[in-house]
């Protein structure tokens, strides 16, 4: 039996994964808030959980005492193969949320060249940038009286008519295109209706009336695209346990909603299978959900070799499939540690994929693992913003597992990874963000469900 001495470093990530009008009428809660808890969720300020950089958090991890670090791999198997596995609860791992839409000018203080260099000043040079350009954006709002309207095709285009960005309005009748242009048109088709403005540098935020919408439909899709490469076996083992609990709670929250899932594990390009794909799958279902969470116990961690993976044909494989059209909800989970291989080959897939997840209006929201770096922020949080997505970074806050990077960020309040994730389905499909509960007080902390 093998000793997960190393468990503290493996469970890296314990529910890693898994754990308004339309045409939808919604109002906005802040995905930030300034909590008091210690900015960018990893220490200093972190109200006396931190000595020094040491962490000292106490938990009630639900594992009997003196098991700790000492379970067997093979005694904590979730699929219930073993009569006798110890069954690790789940709401423990911790996490930070960051909506950089929402902070369009702290991001591009991000790129700010001079005498204050920006954190991502390197990435405005092409050859490191992925081929990717946030920095003229076009913000449109899209009403109809009151009411926001979800759903929306929105279209930029230079003065010749040459399409630049789609984007698809969300709950909050929110669209954000990235034409790389200093002016242009917008359009905006709705209920069979369309009309047109033009923007620029000196009018990038656009608010357009319409009359006519369709109803929200009341469907929830989620894709899970996993890294399953060597590195990421705390990622995928603690996904099993976490699925369930996410899903069932996306349900309670959203009656009647029906609620899709499907999933993709990649890997790197040189290995035997790189892609492993299961279809959407109504999960409202318990063979549904059986079949899914079947399909997830299989996944283990091998392959890959060095530190780029196949990012950029998971993002394109994973756009490609057959997601609905109509004013339903669309979100990509992206569990990872490692970005896209470098070099104008990979960047172009990069870039097409997160282009076409816009235009579809899927929301990517990457989840950033323990050993990720700052390239992977970057290439991350460049995908949520051009999709309407929110970036996730798994933290150190619970104590649980290794090292993971800090992105720095002010006043997020930690979250668990669950119940983050629950929190953001519900915000996107209803248009109301409901305020994040610091995860100590979170009613959900070690429990299984």
């Amino acid at each position: 039996m093998k000793k997960l001495s190393r468990f503290m470093f493996l469970v890296c990530l314990m529910a890693m994964i898994l754990t308004a009008t339309s045409c939808a009428s919604s109002g906005f809660g802040g995905l930030i808030e300034d909590s008091g808890f210690g900015g960018g969720g990893f220490g200093g300020g972190f109200k006396g959980d931190y000595d020094g950089g040491a962490m000292a958090p106490e938990i009630d991890s639900g594992i009997p005492d003196g098991e700790y670090g000492e379970v067997d791999v093979e005694e904590t198997d979730p699929s219930g193969k073993n009569d006798d596995a110890v069954i690790l609860p789940s709401g423990m791992i911790t996490a930070g949320a960051w909506n950089d839409n929402d902070n369009y000018q702290a991001w591009l203080d991000l790129f700010a060249q001079g005498e204050e260099n920006g954190k991502f000043n390197l990435y405005t040079n092409p050859t490191y940038s992925w081929g990717f350009n946030s920095l003229n954006r076009v913000k449109v709002t899209v009403k109809s009286g009151e009411d926001t309207v979800a759903g929306a095709t929105v279209v930029a285009k230079d003065n010749d008519g040459k399409i630049l960005f789609s984007a698809v309005s969300d709950a909050q009748g929110n669209a954000y295109l990235f034409p790389n242009a200093n002016e242009g048109t917008v359009t905006v088709s709705c209920g069979g209706i369309s009309e047109t403005l033009s923007f620029s540098n000196e009018n990038n935020e656009i608010n357009f009336d319409v009359f006519g919408k369709s109803d929200k439909l009341n469907t929830i899709e989620i894709m899970l695209v996993v890294d399953v490469t060597g590195s990421m076996g705390d990622e995928i083992y603690f996904l099993k346990s976490e699925l369930a609990d996410v899903i069932n709670r996306i349900a309670e929250n959203n009656s009647g909603a029906i609620i899709k899932l499907a999933m993709l594990f990649y890997r790197d390009l040189d290995d035997k299978v790189p892609f492993d794909y299961y279809d959407f799958t109504n999960v409202n279902t318990e063979s549904g959900m059986s079949s899914q969470q079947s399909a997830l116990n299989k996944q283990g961690a091998s392959g890959g070799g060095d530190y780029p993976e196949a990012v950029d044909e998971a993002l394109e494989l994973a756009v490609s499939k057959q997601w609905s059209t109509g004013a339903t909800t669309k979100i990509i989970f992206h569990v990872l540690d490692a970005p896209a291989h470098e070099g104008k080959q990979y960047a172009n897939k990069l870039v097409n994929a997160t282009k076409i997840a816009a235009e579809k209006g899927i929301r990517i929201c990457p989840i950033i693992c323990s050993g990720a770096a700052e390239s992977t922020e970057y290439t991350m949080r460049e995908v949520a913003i051009h999709t309407g997505g929110t970036f996730i970074f798994v933290t150190d806050d619970s104590g649980i597992g290794g090292s993971h990077h800090d992105p720095d960020l002010p006043n997020v309040t930690v979250e668990l990874l669950n119940s983050l994730m629950v929190r953001l389905v519900n915000g996107y499909h209803t248009g109301v963000f409901e305020d994040p509960i610091f995860w100590k007080e979170d009613p959900n902390l070690g429990t299984n469900k």
